[in-house]
């Protein structure tokens, strides 16, 4: 009986300390210190900040710009599960979000399509690559709606190891008010942690601004005061 007592304790006390455990801001960038932070991205040389020219106020003074150069990863990794968000324009080709990158040859790497993309527009373009070799699986947007090139929109990716889901709004949308547009499993399981990033190919040319990745699940709309416990100083003293 002893035994048991102490058992329901334990199971007790864990289930409060998962319960308490904060949410937090993972990693943050919103370019705005006018040149690609080293401590936080590995880039493509292509890669550079540019000034903010729609004059948006939920992009600040800049965004960060990537014309070609294929993959640029991050500088750590990220656990299994997290929630990413970006505020992206595609100006031709396709956009290229990457997660769960190990190196350049060995990533998930999933497109936003819109119309005049480069191929089917309108999709959430899955991808692994898994020794440099590129496996596309694209799905149409859920919602049916269509979006246009070289407008702003907010990107939400639920990302759960191998398993990944995609949402989508207007730039400066309320981060608990993005449409699911798409949901996707690598049967393979890849990969199951690892670097985030961009990649555009070729000629392929985008821009992106107000990068987050938060623990997993976390809810805007209750967190006290509107604020994350930010845990990205912590990561940091780890390179």
């Amino acid at each position: 009986m002893r035994l048991l007592r102490v058992s329901v304790l334990i199971f007790g006390l864990s289930v409060l300390l998962v319960s308490v455990a904060p949410a937090q801001i993972l990693f943050e960038d919103d370019f705005e210190s006018g040149k690609v932070d080293k401590d936080k991205w590995v880039g493509a040389a292509s890669w550079k900040i540019v000034e903010n020219e729609e004059g948006i106020p939920a992009l600040g003074e800049s965004v960060l710009d990537t014309l070609g150069g294929e993959e640029g990863l991050g500088a750590v990794d990220f656990p299994s599960d997290y929630d990413y968000y970006a505020d992206f324009r595609l100006m031709s080709g396709l956009t290229g979000f990457v997660f769960h990158g190990q190196d350049i040859n060995n990533i998930y790497m999933h497109q936003m399509s819109t119309n005049g993309a480069s191929y089917t527009p309108n999709n959430t373009r899955w991808h692994r690559k898994v020794g440099g070799t590129y496996t596309a699986e694209p799905e149409p947007y859920q919602d049916g709606e269509a979006r246009e090139m070289q407008t702003w929109y907010r990107v939400k990716f639920e990302v759960r190891g191998a398993t990944f889901k995609s949402y989508l709004g207007d730039v400066g949308a309320e981060y608990d008010q993005l449409t699911l547009v798409g949901e996707w499993t690598d049967s393979q399981k890849s990969f199951t942690e690892g670097k985030i990033g961009f990649r555009q190919s070729g000629t392929e040319y985008a821009q992106y601004d107000n990068v987050m990745v938060v623990t997993a699940g976390y809810n805007f709309a209750v967190e006290p005061g509107g604020k994350l416990a930010v845990s990205w100083g912590g990561i940091k003293e780890d390179l």
